[in-house]
C-alpha cells in the first residue's frame, strides 16, 4: 500500500488550505472528511480515494496493484466531470489533487441526509413533498445530460437533500463523458444498483441516457409510493426478471393523491425500450407544473429536510416584519459572504422566477433577477448561474413588452456567456439570435432584417447534427411563423418559412 489511512487525521492541512476537521463517512471506495476552507472560512467535503478497503487488502501484490490503478482511473474521471458540472443541485468541486500520494477531491460541503435516510425517516411523503425533491434531481440530470455525461448509477442512496430543502445528485464515481470513447467498465461487470438498473443494464447492453432516466423514474416512483417499482417478495420472480419483462403497478394504486399525469409519467419513464423513454427535459417540464408556488404554506406534518422550501422561499421572507426590499437585500447578500452574492439564493430566486414565467406573467423574483443581471455578471464571470439569470430575465422583459431590454440580454448571453464552438455553442448562438432578432421584430418591425436571420439560422440547422439541428429548426419556425403572421397582416410578399437555398 502507498499510504496508510493512519496519515490522514483531524487537524492536517490539504494543499495549505483545507484543514480536515472529521470523518464525516466512509465507502467501499472513498472516504468523506469534513474540513474548512482557511481561505474562505466556509466547511467543505474533501473525498480521499480508499487505499485499505477489505476487498482490495483480500487481494494479491499484482491484482491489488491493478484494482488500485483502474480505481485512481475512476476517482480521476469523477474528478473531471464534477469540474464540468456546475449546477446549484450537484455539489461544486472546488480542487483536486493527491496528498501523500492519495488522490482527493474538494467539494462543497452538503448538510444532510441521502434519500435512503430521507424516506426512512419521513414516508409515507404528501405528493408535493415527493414532487419537489424529484423535481431538483431532474433539474440536476437535465443539465448533466445537456452536457453529454452519465451517472450511471442513480438510487436513493446518491441524491441528498440538505437541511434547507435543496436536493443534490452526488456520487459521479461510475459516471461517463460520452463526448470520450474510452471507457473504464471491466469486462463482464455490469453497471448500477441492482433495483434501480435499466433493462439495458441488467443485459451489459450499451448505456445512454435513457438508462439514467429509467433509474430517475425508480427513484421516483419509490417517492411517490414508499417502495421500489418492483420486489423481492413477488410471485413472479426476481427483480431483474421483473425490470427486464414487466411493468409495475401505477403509482397512483399505492398512494393517495397522485396526479393521473405523473402516473403516466412514471410508467412512461419505466418503459423497457431506451427509445420509447421520455427525456429528463420533458420529465422535468412535467415535474415543474405540480411543484408549489412562491408562497404556499409548509407541507404537514413538517419536516426538517423541506425539498419544497426552494419553490416556497421567495415570497415567504416577505411576510416578516421588514420591508421586502430590506429583507431581499439581506437574503441574497449571505453574511458569510461579505457582502458578495450568496449562489443559494440566487438560485431560489431563479427557480421562483421559473414558476412565475411559467404561470404566465413576470413578478417580484423576476423584477429582483432583473436588479442582479449586471452584478452576477461581474462577480461570478461566466457561471451557468449568470446565463440562467440572464435568459430568465430576458424572458421577464419579453413577457413585460420590453423587447429591446430582452434582446440586449439575449445578444449579451450569446457574446459573452455561451462558450465553446462546438455544435452545442453553434446552436446556442443562432437561437439566441432568433430570439433577439423576434425582439428587434416586435419592436422595430423590420421584417427584412429579421428574415435575413431566419434565413441564416437555416443554414446553420442544415449544418449541424442531430439533436442541435432539430432545436435550432423549432426556434426558426417559430420566428418565421410571426413574420407570417405580420406579413398577412400587412398583405406582404415575401415567405419565410420555406428552408433557404444557397445557390
Amino acid at each position: 500500500m502507498e499510504a496508510d489511512w493512519e496519515d490522514v487525521r483531524a487537524g492536517e492541512l490539504i494543499d495549505e488550505r483545507y484543514e480536515l476537521v472529521d470523518l464525516a463517512g466512509k465507502g467501499a471506495m472513498a472516504q468523506i472528511w469534513r474540513a474548512r476552507d482557511r481561505t474562505t472560512g466556509r466547511q467543505v467535503a474533501v473525498k480521499f480515494l480508499r487505499l485499505d478497503s477489505e476487498d482490495l487488502l483480500q487481494l494479491d501484490a499484482r491484482d491489488q496493484e491493478d484494482e488500485l490503478h483502474f480505481r485512481r482511473l475512476r476517482f480521476y474521471r469523477e474528478a473531471q466531470l464534477l469540474a464540468r458540472l456546475r449546477h446549484p443541485n450537484i455539489p461544486a468541486q472546488y480542487a483536486f489533487g493527491t496528498h501523500h500520494g492519495v488522490p482527493y477531491l474538494v467539494m462543497s460541503y452538503v448538510v444532510g441526509i441521502n434519500l435512503r435516510a430521507f424516506l426512512n425517516q419521513y414516508a409515507p411523503l404528501a405528493p408535493l413533498v415527493a414532487i419537489s425533491a424529484a423535481a431538483q434531481i431532474a433539474a440536476a440530470f437535465v443539465h448533466a445530460h445537456e452536457l453529454r455525461v452519465l451517472h450511471r448509477d442513480l438510487k436513493p442512496d446518491n441524491t441528498m437533500i440538505s437541511e434547507r430543502g435543496v436536493g443534490f445528485v452526488i456520487d459521479f464515481g461510475i459516471g461517463k463523458d460520452l463526448a470520450i470513447e474510452s471507457t473504464l467498465t471491466q469486462p463482464g461487470s455490469t453497471l448500477g444498483t441492482r433495483g434501480y438498473q435499466a433493462p439495458e443494464q441488467i443485459q451489459g447492453e450499451e448505456v445512454t441516457a435513457a438508462s439514467d432516466v429509467y433509474s430517475f423514474c425508480c427513484v421516483l416512483y419509490e417517492l411517490l409510493t414508499g417502495r421500489p417499482p418492483f420486489i423481492t417478495n413477488n410471485r413472479d420472480g426476481s427483480v431483474e426478471r421483473q425490470h427486464l419483462r414487466e411493468m409495475p403497478l401505477r403509482p397512483g394504486d399505492l398512494a393517495a393523491g397522485i396526479p393521473d399525469a405523473l402516473d403516466k409519467l412514471v410508467l412512461w419513464g419505466l418503459s423497457k425500450k431506451p427509445e420509447q423513454r421520455p427525456t429528463m427535459r420533458e420529465i422535468l417540464d412535467v415535474l415543474v407544473k405540480f411543484t408549489p408556488r412562491p408562497g404556499d404554506p409548509e407541507p404537514l406534518p413538517q419536516i426538517l429536510h423541506d425539498p419544497t422550501r426552494p419553490f416556497r422561499f421567495i415570497e415567504t421572507t416577505v411576510e416578516k416584519e421588514e420591508s421586502p426590499q430590506q429583507e431581499t437585500t439581506r437574503s441574497i447578500e449571505g453574511d458569510e459572504h461579505g457582502g458578495w452574492l450568496d449562489p443559494d439564493v440566487v438560485t431560489l430566486l431563479c427557480t421562483a422566477a421559473e414558476q412565475e414565467l411559467t404561470e404566465g406573467g413576470p413578478g417580484g423574483a423576476v423584477s429582483e433577477l432583473a436588479g442582479l443581471a449586471s452584478r452576477v455578471r461581474e462577480e461570478w464571470g461566466r457561471r451557468p448561474l449568470v446565463r440562467r439569470v440572464w435568459e430568465l430575465t430576458a424572458g421577464g422583459f419579453w413577457l413585460a413588452g420590453d423587447f429591446d431590454a430582452a434582446a440586449q440580454l439575449y445578444e449579451g448571453i450569446a457574446d459573452e456567456l455561451v462558450r465553446g464552438g462546438g455544435p452545442q455553442g453553434r446552436a446556442d448562438r443562432t437561437m439566441l439570435g432568433l430570439r433577439a432578432a423576434w425582439c428587434r421584430l416586435e419592436s422595430e418591425g423590420d421584417i427584412e432584417a429579421t428574415v435575413e436571420v431566419v434565413a441564416e439560422a437555416g443554414y446553420v440547422a442544415a449544418a449541424l447534427p442531430e439533436p442541435y439541428a432539430g432545436r435550432v429548426e423549432a426556434e426558426r419556425r417559430e420566428v418565421a411563423d410571426r413574420i407570417s403572421e405580420l406579413l398577412a397582416e400587412r398583405d406582404g410578399r415575401l415567405d419565410p418559412t420555406a428552408k433557404p437555398e444557397r445557390e
